[in-house]
C-alpha cells in the first residue's frame, strides 16, 4: 500500500484562480488573463517538496494506466495538503490551494475526494502507516529493552523529519471535524497497543494496566504536540534521553488500584442568574461540548445565553476571543477548587491525590468547562492550546516537591506527567462523560507519584479513601 503512495514524475503547472496565502508566478503564456499560482516556500512532504508538484505530473496519453494516473495524483494533493496546512492552517484551506499547488485539476481532485476533509483523512491514513512501519522493522528485531529503545528512536526521528506532516496529524487535525478526530484517537489506539506490546517485553513491566500504557503514550504525545505547534520540532531528538528515561520509572502497581464511586455533583445554578458575560461563556461551552468548537456557531451562543447578536460583541469581538475567555474562566474555577486541596495535605503525596479529587470533583459540577478544557480545546487553534499549556506549567509546579524527594528523576517528568494525566482525562470524558471523573482518581495519583516514590508507595497513597486511610 505504501508503494502507490510513493510513485513520482510529471510536468507543468496548471493555471488556478489566485489563492490566498500564495505566491503568484506569471508565465508568457496566459489564458483568460490568469496567472499560474506556485507555494511562497519548499515545505518538504513525505511525496516529495511542494516546489516540485508540478514536474510530479504525468505525461498525457493513453500509455499510463488510469490507476497509475490516479495514485499520482493523490500522492501530488497529499502533498499539497500538507504545504497548504502548514502555511495556512487547516480551517483556511480551500481546494483551490491544493489545485493550485498540485497541478491537479478541479476535476480530477472531485473524482478522487468528495472534499477537503475527505483528502485529510487518506493523507492522515497515510502517514501514520508510513511512520508506524519503521517502528515496526526495529520492533522485528530480538526482544528486549534494547530494541523497544530502538523502535522509540525511530519514531521520534520520522516525526522529526517530516514536522509539516506531523503537525497536519497531531495539531491541525483536530479542526477538521468528528471524523477527523476518530482518526487521531484509532491513532493513539494503536499506538498505546504497540507501548503495551513493547512494555511486555521489558523485564519487571510485564502486565502493565493498559490504562497506564495509553496514559504514557499520551506524555510523550503531549511533549511532541507542544514542540510541533509551536515549531519547535528540533529540540524532539534532544529530549529523547529524558522521555526514555522518564517511561522507565514505571512498573505496574503491586496492588489493584481502587476505582471510587462517582458522587452526584452539585446541580448547577440556572444560566440566568449569571451577569451576561459569564452567561456567555457558559453558554459557549454547553454550545461547543454539544456540537464541537469549529461547528458552534455565535447564533448559537446567543440563543442559549438569551442575548443578542449585538450583546455579544459588546463583550468579545467573536468566537475566539469568547472561547479564550472560557478557557480562562474554567481554569480559574478548576483551580480555585484544587489549591485548598492541596494546601490543606499533611505531606506531598497525600497532597497530590486530594488534589485529584477536588479537580475532579469541580469537573462533575462542571461538565461543559471540564469537556470544553479537556477535549475540545485541539480545535481551537495555537493561541488557546497556548493559553491551556500556560496552566498545565503552572500545575506542574505543583511536583516540584517531588524532585527534592528523588533528584534523580528525569527532568522532563513534570510536563510528561501532565499530558499523561490530560490523556487519561480526555479518555474518560469520551467515554463516560466529565461526571465520570472521580473514578480515575486513584490512576491519576499513581502515575503522577512513581516516578518520584517508586511503584510501591505511590499505590499505597493511589489507593487511600477519601479520608487518608488505605482502602481494604
Amino acid at each position: 500500500m505504501l508503494a502507490k503512495h510513493l510513485d513520482t514524475k510529471g510536468p507543468k503547472l496548471v493555471k488556478q484562480p489566485i489563492t490566498e496565502g500564495l505566491v503568484l508566478t506569471r508565465r508568457p503564456e496566459r489564458r483568460q488573463g490568469r496567472p499560474y499560482i506556485v507555494a511562497p516556500k519548499m515545505v518538504d512532504t513525505p511525496w516529495g517538496d511542494s516546489s516540485t508538484l508540478h514536474d510530479q505530473k504525468l505525461p498525457p496519453g493513453r500509455a499510463t494506466p488510469a490507476e497509475v494516473v490516479r495514485d499520482n495524483q493523490r500522492r501530488r494533493l497529499f502533498a499539497a495538503l500538507v504545504a497548504a496546512v502548514e502555511a495556512k492552517g487547516y480551517e483556511r484551506v480551500r481546494v483551490a490551494d491544493l489545485l493550485a499547488l498540485s497541478g491537479v485539476s478541479r476535476k480530477a481532485f472531485y473524482e478522487i475526494f468528495s472534499n477537503k476533509q475527505d483528502c485529510l483523512l487518506e493523507a492522515v491514513e497515510a502517514l501514520i502507516e508510513m511512520t508506524i512501519v519503521p517502528v515496526l522493522s526495529a520492533i522485528d528485531k530480538p526482544p528486549g529493552m534494547e530494541r523497544v529503545a530502538e523502535a522509540f528512536n525511530a519514531f521520534i526521528e520520522s516525526v522529526a523529519a517530516q514536522p509539516a506532516a506531523a503537525r497536519m496529524c497531531v495539531v491541525e487535525i483536530y479542526a477538521a471535524g468528528p471524523k477527523a478526530v476518530a482518526v487521531a484517537d484509532r491513532a493513539m489506539d494503536a499506538a498505546a497497543k504497540l507501548m503495551q506490546q513493547s512494555l511486555d517485553q521489558m523485564p519487571g513491566r510485564e502486565g502493565m494496566p493498559p490504562e497506564i500504557s495509553r496514559a504514557m503514550v499520551g506524555g510523550l504525545r503531549k511533549i511532541m504536540h507542544k514542540r510541533l505547534y509551536r515549531h519547535e520540532e528540533v529540540e524532539l531528538m534532544k529530549l529523547v534521553p529524558q522521555m526514555w528515561q522518564w517511561g522507565l520509572t514505571y512498573l505496574p502497581p503491586p496492588e489493584p488500584l481502587r476505582r471510587p464511586r462517582g458522587r452526584r455533583p452539585r446541580k448547577p445554578y440556572p444560566l440566568e442568574s449569571y451577569e451576561p458575560s459569564e452567561r456567555i461563556l457558559r453558554a459557549l461551552a454547553a454550545a461547543v461540548a454539544e456540537h464541537g468548537y469549529p461547528g458552534t456557531k455565535l447564533s448559537e451562543i446567543a440563543r442559549r445565553a438569551s442575548i443578542s447578536l449585538s450583546t455579544f460583541y459588546e463583550h468579545f469581538d467573536g468566537k475566539e476571543e469568547a472561547m479564550r475567555a472560557a478557557v480562562d474562566s474554567g481554569s480559574a474555577q478548576m483551580l480555585a477548587a484544587m489549591l485548598p486541596a492541596f494546601r490543606r495535605a499533611s505531606d506531598w503525596p497525600d497532597s497530590i491525590r486530594l488534589t485529584y479529587e477536588a479537580m475532579f470533583a469541580w469537573a462533575a459540577s462542571e461538565p461543559d468547562y471540564a469537556q470544553l478544557g479537556a477535549v475540545e480545546v485541539y480545535a481551537a487553534g495555537r493561541r488557546i492550546l497556548e493559553q491551556r499549556d500556560q496552566v498545565m506549567e503552572g500545575l506542574e509546579a505543583l511536583l516540584n516537591p517531588g524532585y527534592e524527594l528523588a533528584p534523580d528523576t528525569s527532568p522532563i517528568a513534570a510536563e510528561a506527567i501532565g499530558g499523561a494525566i490530560y490523556a487519561l482525562i480526555y479518555d474518560q470524558v469520551k467515554v463516560g462523560g466529565p461526571e465520570s471523573l472521580p473514578q480515575i482518581g486513584p490512576l491519576a495519583t499513581y502515575i503522577t507519584l512513581a516516578p518520584f516514590l517508586g511503584a510501591e508507595e505511590a499505590c499505597a497513597v493511589a489507593n487511600r479513601d477519601g479520608r487518608g486511610r488505605e482502602a481494604r
